[in-house]
């Protein structure tokens, strides 16, 4: 194990245009960095993101902590933890906290972050890619993501390609029907269509691409805390109302993933929904936020049957590795995820794997660095195959 000589923080832009950090570590070895991404739709119980302004004052303290530390993530994680001493990282900032922690993690193990844990034969996640986007993110739709899993394919390569080939079709059906009104910020096409349309349109082509639909619905956007409000389908719904309508829905279209299909203080619908469609995965993000002490609370009472993974929303490794211990041990399925304000940096492919994650959510552009990363680990690693989907 090397020691830290030298910590160093740069101010990077990341795909939304806005200011985020990239950290390097320098050890006795090689320089070792990670960049952080910023989300767009966050949930409340998130770690706090604080300005980069305010993180490049901290950082001299933090820094002046490290060096002479050995490389080792648990270490720092629970060292910064401590210099931060609140539950969110609201002094250090959980940007700069889960940017060392990757970093770090990094140097331990030379760069093979995948190796974070081993396995007898590691199994490949499949896309989760956005194709139509609405909500938060931009778009006409009051859902946010519209997304599809190309569950058939065998290799990592072809998965990849597989969805890039549907999503390049979306875009130009969309184009041809005069309803295409461009991309938003995770580069999803953008319509002038409701919901409902969208659904309609995209299941006439799921069949024909051997895709899995799914919907990130992002429902607390547009819960005005009485009523789930669709603007174009002009709709109010009540609570009861909005379980029978995705029900219905998921029904009708033969989803296969529901992500964030209530506010993110519901609990009890998610458990509602979980007993009532036992083919669907129901994934929690913002209702969970990748919190240890979030998700115990909805296992106690089964609210979703999957979590989504962002480190960053927790701020380190040490407390999503807790995240995962807990989701192995439930049998809940683990969704490693971008952020709508991604970079190049393509460590959370390596997590992915390393965590057994079936799906890793993404989408095209700038998110095909982690794709690649992906398609190169298959190369490497030792009898790799896709893994099963629950």
């Amino acid at each position: 194990m090397s020691m830290i000589k030298d910590v160093e923080i740069y101010t990077v832009l990341n795909s939304k245009g806005s200011k985020t950090i990239r950290v390097s570590i320098v050890t006795e070895k090689d320089t070792y960095s990670a960049s952080v991404p910023s989300g767009t739709s966050t949930g409340i119980n998130e770690a706090i993101e604080l300005p980069v302004e305010k993180v490049l004052e901290v950082f001299p303290s933090v820094k002046k902590k490290l060096i002479g530390m050995d490389e080792d993530w648990k270490r720092v994680d629970e060292t910064i933890q401590k210099m931060d001493g609140t539950k969110n990282f609201s002094k250090v900032g959980g940007n700069l906290a889960v940017g060392l922690s990757i970093a770090v993690a990094k140097a331990g193990l030379d760069n093979n972050l995948w190796q974070l844990q081993s396995h007898d034969r590691f199994q490949f996640p499949f896309p989760l890619g956005n194709t139509i986007g609405g909500g938060e993110h931009g778009g006409g739709s009051t859902w946010q993501e519209f997304l599809a899993i190309p569950y058939k394919t065998k290799t990592m390569s072809d998965a990849v390609k597989h969805f890039s080939d549907f999503w390049n079709h979306v875009g130009s059906e969309l184009k041809k029907r005069g309803v295409l009104t461009g991309r938003n910020i995770e580069n999803a096409w953008t319509t002038t269509w409701n919901d409902l349309k969208i659904l309609d349109f995209l299941s006439k082509f799921a069949k024909d691409f051997d895709m899995k639909l799914g919907i990130d619905f992002a429902a607390s956007n547009f819960w005005d805390g009485k009523n789930y409000v669709y603007k174009k389908l002009k709709k109010k719904l009540t609570t009861e109302k909005q379980i029978d309508f995705i029900i219905e829905t998921a029904k009708k279209y033969k989803l296969y993933y529901l992500e964030d299909p209530f506010h993110e203080e519901d609990f009890k619908s998610f458990s509602v929904l979980t007993k009532k469609l036992k083919k669907c995965i129901v994934v929690g993000d913002d209702l969970y936020c990748t919190n240890p002490v979030l998700f115990n609370q909805g296992i106690k009472i089964k609210a979703g049957n999957s979590i989504i993974i962002k480190p960053n929303q927790v701020g380190n490794l040490s407390k999503t590795q807790e995240v995962i211990d807990l989701a192995r041990k439930h049998k809940i399925v683990p969704v490693a995820s971008h952020r709508s304000g991604e970079t190049k940096d393509s460590w959370l492919a390596d997590l992915a794997l390393a965590w057994k994650c079936p799906l890793i959510k993404a989408g095209t552009g700038i998110d095909f660095y982690k794709y690649n990363r992906l398609i190169e680990l298959w190369k490497e690693i030792d009898n790799p195959k896709m893994a099963k989907l629950p």
